[in-house]
């Protein structure tokens, strides 16, 4: 019988503004005590350390981390898509490596793949690719970034080819990131997962959740969808960003001015709601729509489909491949077809209630230990192949 070896140390960076935080905090938790073998070596348990970057944490986000036992450490440098230049990059890679390596770490999952190359080459480091700005720039503008910004796909591309495994949430971002990149090293395709909501009493209202302040989210039309239809349409999250550049540039799980996005005037601006109570609001909303341009996984249209949910979503590569044959896909350039595809649903009952559980029983697919099993096994992946290396070079 094999005794357990040393905790393995495990940072996963993160920030507080997007996607990520979720994705991130739900990861270490569901990690955290797992055993971690690798070869015939004894296994070790994992312990997960969060180190972020950016705007500092909520205090719900933090008592979130604390809820879920999770450590958390910030570093107060910008995030790769807040900074203007290559200069200003290489100080938070910089605080990052040296957080990283006060930290002890003897693994390193870095959520924002162009501070990766900053890290101590030594260390096994993977790359999870959650979106980019070359990838958004073409899904949302159909064009190239501007040649100011072509520091920053150079620095992506820096940082998958360095990293010893990269890690895509969907096939469709692998496909949009292989297209530009070229041939990614060790790619896997790893999907998000969520925790199911608790559906509640439907109430009578379409329901989105973004960061509005985004292009990619498509608030525009969204708003001029929810002009006469026949349920009102409520949206969560902010309207304004945290600041990147002014022209358009990759947020975190998404892109954007960073700035203010447009005034809805036909939709319920709910505020930026903290998780707990967006939850609540998804367990009880009769219709989910996203209508994002530009999506490489989309979690917030998991969530809302675990609470089931009918799903109205954009007819992008990510949709169709995580939902297809159960939701009702749109042109998200076009209004008047996704005003249409809400009224149909609250016209048909049967409809409504066999769409939401079509979502339901899809949700179910992408669980928290499905996505650590997958995890795991590339970590155990890239751990071995360091002990290999290492063995090799011993004279």
């Amino acid at each position: 019988m094999r005794t357990l070896s040393p905790p393995l140390t495990l940072v996963i960076t993160t920030d507080a503004v997007g996607g990520v935080w979720r994705y991130a905090l739900d990861l270490a938790g569901t990690l955290k005590g797992r055993a971690l073998a690798v070869a015939d070596d004894a296994p070790q348990v994992v312990e997960p350390l969060l180190i972020g970057l950016g705007p500092r944490p909520s205090e719900a986000q933090r008592d979130e981390a604390y809820e879920a036992g999770v450590a958390l450490d910030w570093i107060d440098r910008p995030l790769d898509w807040q900074v203007e230049g290559p200069e200003a990059l290489s100080e938070s890679g910089r605080a990052l490596a040296a957080a990283v390596t006060a930290a002890g770490a003897d693994l390193v999952q870095v959520n924002n793949p162009p501070l990766l190359p900053f890290l101590p080459a030594q260390l096994p480091r993977i790359a999870a690719a959650h979106s980019c700005l070359s990838t958004w720039w073409q899904a949302v503008r159909g064009e190239t970034p501007p040649l100011n910004l072509a520091w920053h796909g150079a620095a992506t591309a820096r940082g998958l080819a360095a990293a010893d495994a990269v890690i895509s949430p969907s096939h469709a971002f692998a496909a949009a990131m292989t297209e530009i990149y070229g041939p990614v090293p060790d790619l896997a395709v790893v999907p998000n997962a969520a925790v199911p909501v608790m559906a509640g009493r439907k109430r009578p209202v379409a329901l989105a959740a973004a960061r509005w302040w985004d292009p990619a989210k498509n608030l525009a039309v969204l708003d001029a969808a929810a002009e006469g239809a026949l349920w009102p349409v409520e949206i969560a999250g902010p309207l304004e960003g945290p600041g990147s550049w002014g022209s358009g540039g990759a947020g975190s799980g998404g892109a954007g001015s960073g700035g203010a996005g447009p005034r809805p005037v036909h939709v319920t601006h709910l505020g930026s709601l903290p998780h707990r109570a967006l939850r609540a609001r998804m367990a009880e909303a009769a219709i989910f729509v996203s209508l994002a341009l530009y999506e490489p996984f989309g979690l917030s249209v998991l969530e809302a489909a675990g609470a089931g949910a009918a799903l109205v979503l954009s007819d992008i590569p990510t949709h169709r491949e995580l939902w297809d044959d159960c939701a009702c896909f749109v042109d998200p350039h076009d209004p008047h077809a996704v005003r249409d595809a809400l009224d149909g649903l609250v016209r048909d009952p049967a409809a409504l209630g066999r769409m939401g559980l079509l979502a339901t029983t899809r949700a179910a697919t992408f669980s928290h230990a499905r996505q650590a099993d997958a995890m795991l096994a590339v970590y155990a992946r890239v751990l071995a192949r360091h002990t290999a290396d290492r063995g090799d070079a011993v004279p």
